[in-house]
């Protein structure tokens, strides 16, 4: 179940367009369908980037680096990140 709804929901935008293709405008049912699987697409997805927000400050690794000023660019994250892994071993 919870790999069917991962899967639906990573084709979601997909399937989004091709509704908004395929709908007829005249009828109020599949408009307001449509727009509130849209919201709750959106609602989902908003959820999903706060949790993984959440969780990023929770991980003692990554709180370690989130703290860090020094940090301006991508590539200085990614060598922090491999600075920590080198520690580990």
């Amino acid at each position: 179940m919870l790999v069917t709804f991962q899967r639906l929901f990573k084709w979601m935008p997909i399937i989004l367009f091709i509704l908004l293709l395929f709908i007829d405008r005249d009828n109020f049912l599949h408009v307001f369908s449509y727009i509130l699987l849209l919201i709750i697409y959106t609602t989902i997805l908003i959820a999903r980037i706060l949790y993984a927000k959440e969780e990023w400050h929770r991980d003692p690794k990554t709180s370690k680096i989130s703290k860090d000023k020094s940090i301006q660019k991508m590539s200085d994250f990614q060598s922090k990140l491999e600075e920590l892994s080198n520690e580990e071993e």
